[in-house]
């Protein structure tokens, strides 16, 4: 697993990355006022979180891009998380999973995104294949997903929806950092384990992670 330094700022090469980092911080900033409470209270509409169930139930699946995620922990306790997703009618032509899945619509794992007490955004992550059963789609074509997120369900989830967006958009250029060390890890584990099957293993969960402060990453940008 990678935890390594270095947040936001640091994957910014230029001073358009920069404007457009703040640009997005801002629009962020805006989307978590607009929210009638914390994305983990809404999602679970106040109930009882239950280990490992998802919540929404049936998950927040948006019919036009194919994008879903839902909100689960894994111990009673636990703050939880929540994971994104891409199911492939809603993906750009030409991408392309490194095997074939066993079911054709099996979606790939964008991001994971670690909550804190308060339901605030606290962590990235990306996880191994087996954590959440995707196809596993090499790094450039993930990154090429998270660009093209869009994440705008109609109904009772459409402002948690463009939260967690405007969290991905703010946070792009580290969540591909994050994408790139899930693929190092990978296959580092491979090298130093040979003769099991590294998407499997379940020695290895977590590929990639960083904390994170949208508040305090946007004021270090300058916003």
């Amino acid at each position: 697993m990678t935890g390594g330094a270095g947040g936001l700022a640091a994957c910014l090469s230029d001073r358009g990355d920069l404007l457009a980092a703040r640009a997005a911080g801002e629009r962020l900033m805006a989307l978590s006022k607009a929210l009638d409470s914390d994305p983990a209270v809404l999602l679970t509409q106040e109930q009882g979180v239950e280990a490992f169930r998802h919540y929404p139930a049936g998950d927040v699946y948006d019919l036009t891009s194919h994008a879903q995620y839902y909100y689960h922990s894994h111990r009673d306790g636990e703050f939880g998380h929540i994971h994104l997703f891409q199911r492939p009618r809603g993906m750009a032509r030409g991408l392309a999973p490194v095997t074939p899945p066993k079911e054709a619509d099996a979606p790939c794992h964008l991001i994971g995104v670690g909550l804190g007490p308060w339901g605030e955004a606290v962590e990235l992550f990306t996880t191994n294949r087996w954590v959440t059963g995707e196809a596993w789609y090499p790094a450039e074509a993930v990154k090429t997903m998270v660009a093209g997120l869009r994440l705008a369900p109609p109904g009772p989830w459409l402002a948690v929806s463009q939260w967690l967006a405007g969290l991905v958009a703010f946070y792009r250029p580290l969540i591909e950092v994050l994408i790139d060390e899930r693929d190092r890890a990978v296959e580092a584990w491979r090298m130093t384990h040979p003769g099991r099957d590294v998407f499997n293993d379940e020695r290895l969960e977590i590929t990639s992670t960083r904390t994170i402060d949208p508040a305090a990453d946007l004021a270090q940008l300058g916003g």
